[in-house]
This record gives C-alpha cells, structure tokens and sequence, in this order.
C-alpha cells in the first residue's frame, strides 16, 4: 500500500509520498505479472489449437475469431507504440499477450490452409515461435523474469488533476548498470481506466535506484520535484531533480 501526506503552502497543495510501498504488495504484483507471461507461453498455442479444432466446420465463425482477435492485437500494439495503457496493470500484461495469442491463432489457421508452401511455412514457424515460447517459460525463465523486471512499476502514486506517478527500477543482478524511470501518466474522469504517458525521464544513478523516490508535486507550476537521500555512508548524499509538466 502506498500512503500520501497533504500538506498546504502559500495557497497550493502539495502531494507528498511520506511511506514506501509495502514490499509484499510490490512482489506480489511483479509474480502476478510473472505468472500472466508465463500462462500465455504454456496455454496459447494449446488453447488457439483447440479453438481451431471446434471451429474447423464454422468458416465464419472462424473469420469473426481472428477479426476479433486481430482486433485487439492491433490495438495493443498501438497503446505500447504511443504509450497508451489502462490503470489496471494486470489488464496491460493480458493485452499485450494477446499479440502472442494471434500469432498462434495465425500459425493454426495456416496449417489447415490446401497449399502446400503455405501448410509447410506455417509448419517451420510453428516450430520456431512455439519453440521459443516454451524454452522463455523453462530454460529462459530466469531472463524472463530480468526482463519484467525493467518493466514492471515498483511505486505508484495518484496525484490530482488526473496525473499518475510511476517509478521503474531500472538493473538487477547480472546487469552492469542501476536506475530508476520516472513516468508520468495522465487520465480522464469520465474514463479513468485509460491513461497516456505525458513525461518519461531515465535517471543512472544508484541513489535514486536504492529505494522509493520522495515526490512532492506542485500543481500550480506543473511541477515535480523528486529527491532521494544515501545513508549508506557516514555523510549522507543527496539527490534531486524536477520534472516540469507541459
């Protein structure tokens, strides 16, 4: 859980992150989207072959799936392209797996096709996509699991005026660099489950990567101003940088 403290100044209101988020939470989100990945590598090319089979003798049926599901592969491209997602995190893991689901769907329909060049092509990219699909959830898990790990929000605050804050780690064990990425987000109150990305920011440095960001954000001059503090050392280091909204 994450906690906001509010505080007045001249007439403006901050909003300021005075506790972490709770570490049990934070892993249990990350195996949540750890699990959604992998669920897709098993189940898809198991489930799309079955859905195949039942609508083997129902051609429309068949062409209204793959519309479907070309549909919403297509929009899910578009959200990663332009940086559009929903509020609810394990809904954009879901979306995005679906442009794996098409693919199998594709491969399947493909198979069952009377030419022979294109029978035996889907055939050799079957072997290909699905081959890899199930060595990342077995023999690859572990960079799978690096790789989420870039991906997946550590630290999330709802700000007014629409505005989300979301912090990324950025590094993990093997990886030769630490950091932490810092968005922000922007959604409507008449539909609040969407949002866009209005800013990014990138910081290498690892007093920033060492724990949650202290965020106090100034609504009046569209501003965002981040530190961190190193207690590491007998002298405590400092870090601040401000984001400036447009």
């Amino acid at each position: 859980m994450y906690f906001l403290l509010v505080e007045g100044y001249n007439g403006t209101w901050f909003y300021r992150q005075s506790v972490g988020g709770n570490a049990t939470e934070k892993t249990t989100q990350i195996m949540t989207t750890f699990i959604v990945i992998l669920i897709a590598l098993f189940s898809y090319p198991i489930i799309t072959w079955g859905l195949m089979l039942i609508v083997k003798n129902k051609p429309i049926t068949k062409r209204n799936i793959l519309i479907v599901s070309l549909i919403i592969s297509l929009l899910s491209i578009f959200g990663l392209v332009f940086s559009v997602s929903t509020t609810i995190k394990v809904l954009d893991w879901i979306l995005l797996t679906s442009c794996y689901f098409s693919i199998c769907l594709m491969l399947w329909h493909l198979m069952s096709s009377k030419m022979k060049i294109v029978k035996y092509t889907s055939i050799v990219l079957m072997i290909l996509v699905f081959g890899i699909g199930y060595f990342s959830a077995t023999f690859g898990i572990l960079g799978v699991g690096f790789i989420l790990g870039d991906f997946d929000t550590n630290n999330e605050i709802w700000l007014n005026n629409g505005l989300i804050y979301k912090e990324t780690s950025l590094g993990n064990a093997v990886s030769d660099y630490r950091g932490k990425r810092v968005e922000i987000y922007r959604t409507i109150k008449w539909l609040p489950i969407l949002e866009w990305r209005i800013e990014k920011k990138e910081y290498f440095n690892v007093i920033p990567y060492l724990g949650p960001l202290t965020v106090d954000y100034k609504p009046v001059d569209k501003m965002i101003f981040l530190s961190a503090k190193d207690t590491r050392f007998e002298e405590p280091k400092y870090w601040y940088d401000t984001i400036r909204l447009k």
